[in-house]
């Protein structure tokens, strides 16, 4: 019996062309469908559109690889982009379910292998590309039977010519089960793909079911530069022995991934100074062009850079080529861990005893001539005998601390209330409040205080010893214990000393008793010299500035009139470091402003046994106006 058709009458030409080029009925009604008719009639009845949507409109891919598991629809719905038929009920053959899917939440479900049915995937747009494959997983009831064929079209589904699969039966086993297939060659560069899962139908059960589910689309791009490699360019110290090799560019390896010779394109070299891990465009320091690549070949490109100072750093190479359709492969990172060298911070003071009310602190001085990021820098006194040690971190954060700078960790913010300068902000003065109430446990008999980069050797320890306090010192309670040279060893007791400020510290600027050198003689200097305390408010005060040959000392200085007679002391039994000031006001012991005339300032050094070792004296001239 002839097949009758019965078309709305502005269907009758399209009809009648596609009849005419052997087109099946079925590309009317994907015409129809994109046209927005409603329905049409067959053997003079009106029946439901053949094709049901999924729930947002066709989608079109064009990144790949094109994964799909069916978890983002709402049950039943398909995802966007899909579409099934309704030959088997008007809700759609195919819908989503969460019953027994291969990977939660849900998967595909068709019931009957009876009736015929199909599900068409979204729009692929092949632009540049060669689809490689496509895979995906099925079960089947014991009592689904159809046959299952897998069918592409070039015209966005209007008609599938395309025989992607043979006849897929059931395997006998109702577990899913992997189908991998090789896309043909004729799909490459087009743009309006779409691939059709038919079951074919009048086999097995009404109840048979077949659930599809984690389905991958792979494509080979025309044009796909891809970095494989990028490693650090070193070269050799010339001592050759105990300096690590110097880093001095960088070596990028772009592959060919793609089906065609290429040339063009560069390799952008970034550094990561922000280190958020993305290639900042005001981060880039080189960009390099390649040589021309075969398919499956690679090429070496190479960039200098600036050797990284101490740190963790980050250098980022990306494959700058327009024609290139996968950027996923387009970028590489390199992670640089570049330890400091030994003694560049240095234990430059140490307050393990302190007052009551006040807590442990550390200062620390970058000695090296190049800035240093402090960013996990750590600190810990001696391992026990089980090996466990207290370990402290300064700092988290990217914190810069350039040559000359010291950094203050104390424990608590005590510290800011006995050493206020602290709370003012200065560029050479770097202040981590740790927030460890109960300090840092260093024993107040002695103790080790190791210093570690971020990368992780020591950069300095200091096993500290109370014998290193001045032999002066009755009680060296809430006095820190200071370095006196920084060139000399850290763990040297002759290096160490009691500080020598009233406030029992320095944290956060040079130390007391600080030298670079000791002067072979003690020497007195005056300013303003003469001078005239008449209260006036110019120059009622003469400041006297000593140099001592000696790290520490305990000092005098005496005042003597013309005659000879002590008027006034200004030190007695003082600790001094090699250099310091006092201030003469003018007045002698009873608060009578001397006359006018010369004084003699006469001081005396003596070392920790009693024995004077340094004696130095000067003339200051008391005037007064004309």
């Amino acid at each position: 019996m002839e097949e009758r058709v019965y078309l709305p009458q502005e269907w009758a030409m399209v009809y009648a062309g596609l009849r005419e080029i052997n087109q099946p009925v079925e590309s009317v009604l994907m015409w129809g469908l994109r046209e927005g008719f409603g329905g049409l009639l067959l053997r003079g009845t009106v029946v439901p559109l053949t094709v049901l949507l999924g729930s947002a409109a066709r989608g079109q891919v064009s990144s790949f690889p094109y994964i799909e598991r069916f978890d983002s629809a709402v049950v039943p719905a398909l995802p966007p982009g899909w579409s099934t038929s309704t030959q088997r009920s008007s809700s759609g053959d195919f819908v989503s379910t969460t019953s027994s899917p291969r990977s939660a939440p849900q998967t595909l479900l068709s019931t009957n292998s009876t009736v015929a049915q199909f599900l068409i995937s979204p729009r692929f747009d092949f632009t540049d590309r060669t689809p490689e494959k496509l895979e995906f997983f099925t079960a089947r009831s014991g009592t689904h039977l159809a046959g299952v064929l897998i069918e592409a079209s070039l015209d966005d589904g209007v008609t599938f010519p395309i025989t992607v699969s043979d006849t897929l039966r059931n395997p006998g086993a109702t577990g899913y089960l992997p189908t991998s297939l090789r896309l043909p060659a004729s799909l490459s560069n087009q743009t309006h793909v779409r691939i059709r899962w038919r079951v074919v139908g009048g086999a097995g059960g009404t109840t048979g079911t077949i659930r599809l589910d984690d389905i991958t689309l792979t494509t080979l791009s025309t044009y796909d530069l891809g970095l494989t490699g990028l490693t650090l360019i070193r070269v050799a110290q010339q001592d050759g022995q105990s300096t690590p090799d110097k880093i001095v560019g960088l070596r990028a390896t772009v592959k060919n991934f793609g089906q065609i010779s290429a040339g063009g394109y560069a390799v952008r070299f970034f550094k990561d100074a922000d280190n958020n891990g993305v290639a900042d465009d005001q981060e880039l320091f080189a960009s390099v062009a390649g040589t021309q690549i075969q398919v499956g070949d690679s090429a070496i490109v190479d960039a200098t850079m600036e050797s990284p100072g101490p740190g963790n750093h980050r250098r980022i190479a990306v494959v700058a080529f327009p024609q290139d359709s996968n950027p996923a492969n387009d970028t590489a990172t390199v992670l640089i861990p570049v330890s400091a060298e030994r003694n560049s911070m240095i234990i430059n003071e140490i307050m393990v005893d302190p007052l009551t009310g006040q807590n442990e602190w550390i200062e620390f001085f970058n000695r090296s001539p190049d800035p240093i990021d402090l960013a996990g820098w750590r600190f810990s006194d001696r391992p026990t005998a089980g090996g466990s040690v207290n370990m402290f971190v300064i700092t988290t954060q990217s914190h810069t601390v350039r040559s000359g700078d010291f950094v203050v960790a104390a424990a608590e913010s005590t510290i800011l209330s006995h050493f206020p300068l602290l709370r003012v902000p200065a560029s050479v003065r770097h202040v981590f409040i740790l927030n460890r109430s109960g300090g840092f446990s260093f024993g107040n008999d002695g103790d080790a205080i190791i210093l570690h980069d971020q990368v992780g050797p020591t950069i300095d320890s200091v096993s500290y010893s109370p014998g290193w306090h001045h032999p002066d010192v009755n009680d060296s309670r809430g006095r820190s214990l200071e370095r006196i040279n920084q060139d000399i060893g850290s763990n040297d007791p002759h290096n160490w000393s009691t500080s020598a400020s009233v406030s029992g510290g320095t944290p956060g600027e040079r130390n007391s008793i600080y030298t670079t050198g000791l002067m072979t003689n003690a020497s007195l200097s005056f300013n303003p010299n003469p001078f005239s305390p008449d209260g006036d408010g110019f120059e009622d005060f003469c400041l006297i500035r000593y140099h001592l040959p000696l790290t520490t000392s305990l000092i005098r200085i005496t005042i003597f009139d013309i005659r000879g007679r002590a008027i006034r002391t200004l030190a007695n039994a003082d600790l001094a470091g090699p250099t310091g000031e006092v201030i003469w006001d003018g007045f002698d012991t009873e608060k009578q402003r001397v006359r006018i005339g010369p004084y003699i300032i006469f001081l005396e050094a003596v070392d920790g046994q009693g024995g004077t070792i340094a004696t130095a004296k000067g003339v200051v001239v008391v005037a007064t106006k004309l």
